[in-house]
């Protein structure tokens, strides 16, 4: 038992991808039965093996320590104010560029559809710069920086936290307000500090109660009053009967949890559907970052807001512009088909052998910062979460923090 252990210690963040493996693999089902299943069976045979070989290869490798030319030394008091105000200042000046407080504006508002363009708004703009700080900052700037000050600063942590949770929740997507706190939360399960864990989660739904609060109308009027005010905006009313506060926040919960067991997995099963039935493959011109290089136009391989479309045709009608994300590998496949899937195998377990080296095993950092990005493998692709989802960001920042949240810890 103590050696199985140690071996989910050395290995975990390739035991954590193998969970969401399978939730992926359960909203498949859910979804489509059996007849997917076979292609993520396939990718699931190639990472394994891949892994272990790559393990084997690697093992008791290092990080060379860097020698830099001149000399350089870090004064963690001044990096410590640095990170705090880029996170206090970047959320006002985005707030400032919206031109208002999103969740704020929708409490004020009874129309579902307005509620709902609000939220597009805060992502539909013309202002690359401030989508990509923006989600550096959520995704890897806040949740590492929460878990630093937790450790070695606790004054600029109690005067960050309120920041942080205001920003997620102005943003209005709930999964934002839970991600932010999920480092924080299993540093301190790891470390057996169960009662902050439990406080951590309670802001955390505390925070998913404010936006249910906030973008849903029947929390706040009467039926009469939201219908009267849908259609004087010419939308249409079909809420039924009242629910309330407690029967809502549930609604929320459930909707939470089909995300993780069922979503994840179904979306995938549309893409499955449709591609290379419907849709052919990308042959490189799905990613992103690939297609200029290519001479394609990404929009006509975008795949994920393709299918949105193609599938929500109701909300599509209605000038709603939304995404089908899935998990990483299915990028893959939409691009290369099963040579995708072999392909994305290698690059990912190769990532994460290279990620147990520059951690050095160390299980608590390893885990505590990169477990939310392993669940973010779910739905979205592995380049985007890399290079514009955070993980980068995360990884430069505990190289450039790692001895003051060593030597705190």
């Amino acid at each position: 038992m103590q050696n199985l252990i140690l071996l989910y210690r050395k290995h975990a963040l390739f035991v954590l991808y193998t969970l969401v493996l399978i939730l992926v693999g359960i909203g498949l089902y859910y979804g489509f039965g059996y007849k997917h299943l076979p292609k993520i069976g396939i990718y699931s045979i190639f990472i394994s093996l891949s892994y272990i070989g790559f393990a084997y290869l690697l093992k008791n490798k290092t990080v060379p320590s860097v020698k830099l030319p001149f000399n350089f030394s870090l004064n963690y008091k001044i990096l410590d104010w640095v990170l705090f105000s880029s996170i206090v200042l970047f959320t006002a000046y985005h707030l400032w560029f919206l031109g208002h407080v999103p969740f704020i504006s929708a409490v004020k508002i009874l129309d579902y559809y307005k509620i709902a363009f609000i939220r597009q708004s805060i992502i539909e703009h013309d202002s690359s710069t401030i989508k990509y700080i923006s989600a550096f900052m959520i995704k890897g700037i806040i949740p590492f920086a929460l878990l630093y000050f937790s450790v070695t600063n606790k004054r600029l942590f109690y005067l960050i936290i309120p920041v942080s949770i205001f920003y997620a929740i102005s943003l209005m997507q709930k999964g934002l307000v839970i991600s932010i706190m999920i480092p924080l939360v299993v540093l301190t399960l790891i470390n057996k500090e169960y009662l902050k864990s439990f406080l951590y989660t309670l802001m955390a739904i505390a925070g998913v109660f404010v936006l249910v609060y906030a973008t849903n109308p029947n929390l706040r009027a009467t039926q009469e009053e939201i219908r009267a005010e849908m259609e004087k905006n010419g939308h249409l009313y079909l809420q039924d009967q009242e629910i309330s506060v407690g029967a809502s926040f549930l609604s929320a919960s459930d909707a939470i949890y089909t995300r993780v067991f069922v979503t994840t997995g179904l979306v995938s099963g549309y893409w499955f559907e449709r591609i290379p039935s419907v849709y052919p493959y990308a042959k490189g011109c799905g990613y992103h970052f690939l297609a200029p290089a290519l001479g394609c136009n990404f929009n006509d391989y975008d795949y994920s807001r393709i299918i949105y479309d193609a599938t929500y045709v109701k909300e599509s009608k209605i000038g709603l512009k939304g995404t089908v994300t899935v998990a990483n590998f299915v990028y893959d496949y939409a691009n290369f088909g099963y040579y995708g899937l072999f392909y994305s195998a290698i690059l990912l377990s190769l990532f994460f052998i290279l990620l147990n080296i520059l951690f050095n095993y160390e299980f608590k950092w390893l885990v505590s910062l990169n477990a939310l990005f392993i669940f973010w493998l779910s739905s979205g692709s592995f380049s985007t979460l890399l290079l514009s989802g955070g993980w980068i960001i995360t990884l430069l920042l505990f190289l450039l923090f790692k001895n003051n949240l060593l030597k705190n810890s």
